[in-house]
């Protein structure tokens, strides 16, 4: 496939949009690999990070299959529910989302720690823009639930453990349904707010681009504990 160069505006959003664009048209078909981190790199013309970044983010969202060793595969997707956030398929059960955290907070607690001690500077660069997207987040548009999943994919690539990765990646569809969910659920909640949120995953990020590994159990263990406690209030 061929891509003209992108300007340098949020490079990552703009690989994302591109892909996206040529999936709905159709140009890019379900089922199909795209090129490798590398190639598109090369033929954008933009870091291989901002590539990594793209691709995580259009995962998080379902958009395409990330498959170790393998590469990263186009998926089926309806794009009209990427705007609406009142689609059936969406929404998962409370026992189910108080299931999963039981899950996460044995892995990403564990995963947090690590990152701290092996996160390289891409890994902080992904870590960082999902934290922007999340920043951005609006409980009129868009609640933030894709950088979410970015983010917290992204914590399980800097650890450094493929296992972990792979399981994150087999995790990442119900991720994205519980966080929309559980961010939901977090903005009727009259003492919760975005803000807090954010401010949760940054304390997260600070700590992690220390290389403070027990601050990074701590606050990962800590933001995972309050959405629970969220989650189990309503």
């Amino acid at each position: 496939m061929t891509f003209e160069q992108v300007e340098s505006r949020k490079i990552s959003e703009i690989v994302r949009e591109r892909i996206e664009h040529m999936i709905q048209q159709g140009d890019l078909q379900p089922g199909e690999k795209l090129d490798s981190v590398a190639k598109l790199a090369e033929q954008f013309q933009v870091s291989r990070s901002a590539v990594r970044e793209a691709l995580s983010a259009m995962r998080a969202v379902g958009l395409v299959t990330i498959k170790q060793g393998e590469g990263t595969f186009v998926n089926q997707y309806d794009f009209s529910q990427m705007f609406d956030p009142v689609k059936a398929e969406r929404i998962i059960s409370k026992k189910e989302m108080l299931e999963l955290f039981e899950i996460r907070k044995i892995m990403e607690v564990g995963a947090a720690e690590l990152a701290a001690e092996k996160r390289t500077s891409d890994h902080l660069t992904m870590l960082k823009s999902a934290l922007d997207d999340m920043k951005r987040a609006s409980p009129k548009d868009n609640i933030g639930e894709a950088a979410d999943v970015a983010f917290h994919l992204a914590i399980a690539n800097a650890a450094g453990n493929q296992i972990m990765i792979d399981m994150m990646d087999q995790l990442s569809d119900t991720l994205r349904k519980t966080m929309f969910e559980s961010r939901r659920i977090w903005l009727f909640s009259e003492e919760q707010t975005l803000e807090r949120l954010y401010q949760e995953h940054f304390n997260l990020y600070e700590a992690i681009k220390a290389g403070e590994a027990d601050e990074a159990r701590n606050a990962m263990l800590e933001h995972l504990s309050n959405v629970e406690a969220a989650l189990v209030k309503a």
